[in-house]
């Protein structure tokens, strides 16, 4: 936390931060230079001495009412003059930091002047405040994005996929469940790359992606395992006849992108296995249904399945 307050101190905004009694308990460089007033100066004083244009009803009932809504509050510099400094005006967001038992509300004054790109720059730390203060264990899509989801078909990638297979894995062991798993390849994918490029064929996997997640049930799994490969995992499934119910699904929504003039059809082929018959590990059930999947492409092309 010293190190992002160290951050917040170098920026070239106002920032405040407050508690539920709007005591100060954050001042950085910029509003010790514009209010010519230190951190040791205003801690533990209420913003409202602080900043004496602050000290309205309306701020007041805004703060109150954020508090309890968490929602985030705008003060325009049009309607909201001199909140800091006579020649400069401000805009003044205000949004609440929640920490479970305990609530703070930052406060950002913002330079009208630069405001577009201050406000950019300004979400990239308010995130980071955020992960550090409460821990986040999932909502922050930007970081979350990176480590867990393919960028191009936003389904998960292998990280995320191993990660919450093998929890579904050691659920499917300890309850005697029965589980599926589906390994999926798109049908001439080097074809299409071949003959119309990496955008088009990216454009195919980006459709393939949106079939496969219009196909699966709420808590099912989609992945992408690499390159035109994508695998589901089908947990808690009733009988080893349930996986048809998805992959009629999937072979109903066989798609047309129409390129320049051009129709390519997108096809998929499917291979499964099911824990406990076909393995006990998520590395065994990928070998397997990779391998019928395979076999199921082969007698596809050669007319036998229909």
């Amino acid at each position: 936390m010293n190190k992002f307050y160290k951050a917040l101190g170098v920026l070239n905004e106002g920032i405040v931060i407050i508690d539920k009694q709007l005591k100060v308990c954050y001042w950085n460089n910029y509003m010790e230079t514009i209010t010519n007033l230190t951190f040791d100066q205003v801690n533990n004083k209420s913003i409202l001495s602080v900043l004496p244009k602050l000290n309205t009803n309306y701020f007041k009932k805004t703060v109150n009412d954020l508090f309890e809504s968490g929602n985030k509050a705008f003060f325009s510099a049009a309607m909201h003059k001199d909140l800091l400094n006579e020649s400069i005006d401000y805009n003044l967001n205000l949004s609440v930091i929640d920490e479970g038992e305990s609530k703070y509300l930052l406060l950002e004054f913002i330079d009208v002047s630069c405001q577009f790109m201050q406000i950019n720059k300004l979400k990239s730390y308010i995130t980071e405040l955020h992960k550090l203060n409460t821990k986040l264990k999932e909502k922050e899509k930007i970081i979350e994005k990176l480590a867990y989801y393919d960028s191009l078909t936003g389904v998960a990638n292998r990280t995320l996929f191993y990660e919450l297979a093998k929890k579904m894995l050691h659920n499917a062991k300890r309850n005697n469940h029965l589980m599926c798993l589906m390994f999926l390849d798109v049908d001439n994918f080097k074809c299409i790359n071949d003959q119309y490029g990496h955008e088009i064929g990216d454009r195919a996997l980006i459709k393939v992606a949106e079939i496969l997640n219009n196909a699966v049930r709420k808590n099912d799994i989609v992945a992408r395992y690499g390159g035109d490969e994508f695998l589901i995992l089908l947990p808690k499934i009733q009988s080893y006849d349930d996986f048809k119910v998805i992959e009629s699904r999937i072979s109903e929504s066989k798609d047309i992108l129409s390129i320049d003039g051009n129709e390519i059809e997108i096809s998929i082929s499917v291979g499964k296995s099911f824990y406990p018959k076909d393995g006990d590990t998520i590395d065994k059930l990928i070998t397997k249904a990779d391998k019928d999947m395979y076999r199921n492409k082969r007698k596809k092309f050669a007319g036998l399945l229909h």
